[in-house]
């Protein structure tokens, strides 16, 4: 049976959005062109817009990024027991950390375009949901936070991590240690605790 045009179509963006990842990761964003991406792909450029412009092709790229880590983390082993929830929390932001760490001029570009308000991300919708859950059950652990505050502080610690990551992206080159201690005080002063 032949494929669809449908079928043929995400096939066609899958291999855009394999070529951007591996361009953006080997050259950078900033100089990866549309025209390198339909080279590498094997596709013409209208192709490539088809499936999105430079900065949507990095969104793509990033949030399958921050998906593939959800997923690597919820497969593995159950995290510690922590017993304090600066712990806790930390634990379950620690992959995400990694990967902006680890790819710090990509993060700063995505972060730039998030920003910008002209792309949306499934980091601030499903993902976004997810993780706040995770941070919920996580900090009402032990009786650190009631269930009446547990949702906005989540939600709290969510925002709080997500804009540290941003802050720290923008800086450039900057030291990790200073995103990890920037994270862990503002999550003693969101769960009002010492760590």
């Amino acid at each position: 049976m032949s494929p669809t045009r449908e079928q043929l179509r995400r096939a066609t963006q899958k291999r855009v959005v394999d070529a951007a990842n591996r361009l953006f990761q080997e050259r950078g964003f900033a100089a990866t062109t549309i025209r390198d991406v339909a080279e590498a792909s094997g596709v013409s450029i209208g192709s490539v817009m088809a499936a999105g412009d430079k900065s949507d092709l990095l969104v793509r790229v990033f949030d399958a990024l921050i998906e593939a880590e959800h997923a690597q983390r919820d497969a593995g082993a159950a995290p510690a027991e922590e017993s304090h929830c600066v712990r806790r929390v930390m634990a379950l932001v620690q992959p995400f950390v990694s990967l902006f760490v680890g790819r710090q001029e990509l993060a700063r570009a995505y972060a730039s375009i998030l920003v910008s308000g002209n792309h949306t991300s499934t980091l601030f919708s499903e993902l976004a949901a997810r993780l706040i859950d995770e941070i919920r059950a996580a900090i009402t652990q032990h009786g650190c936070t009631g269930a009446t505050d547990a949702a906005p502080r989540a939600g709290a610690l969510y925002f709080a991590y997500i804009g540290n990551l941003f802050a720290w992206s923008a800086r450039g080159a900057a030291d990790p240690s200073e995103l990890d201690a920037a994270l862990r005080t503002t999550f003693a002063a969101i769960c009002s605790c010492k760590e």
